[in-house]
């Protein structure tokens, strides 16, 4: 069960971490439908999430508290603050593309005015 565990565990911070480093080169190069634009702290998520991953296996199994309990405290701790440090960075994703989205939606009610506007002129020109 524990061997099943962290290969779960392995494979979803690979998965994660790859899904995360291509979709920020994707993102780099200007793809049709991105928001927001080049995110540079989406390849540090990544890579902190493929860390997580095998720091976690490697923990489960060579860390043990009897033989070294402050090395195996200030191991987890580190895993701790790397876990609180990808979450900073997915707050800040957040905070970006909602930005993002504020000012593409402000800019699409711009474009509309000024099409309904346009289009008022022309009537009252034509009247």
């Amino acid at each position: 069960m524990k061997l099943l565990l962290s290969l779960l565990i392995l494979a979803s911070g690979i998965g994660v971490g790859l899904t995360y480093f291509r979709s920020a080169a994707t993102k780099k190069r200007g793809a049709p439908g991105s928001i927001g634009g080049h995110r540079p702290w989406r390849k540090l998520g990544a890579a902190i999430c493929l860390v997580l991953a095998v720091m976690f296996v490697g923990g489960v199994y060579l860390m043990e508290p009897e033989n070294s309990p402050k090395v195996f405290l200030a191991y987890w701790a580190i895993m701790l603050l790397l876990v609180v440090w990808l979450f900073a960075l997915a707050f800040k994703d957040l905070l970006h593309t909602r930005r993002a989205l504020l000012a593409l939606r402000k800019e699409i009610k711009r474009a509309r005015q000024a099409s309904s506007d346009s289009d008022g002129s022309a009537r009252n020109e034509k009247a």
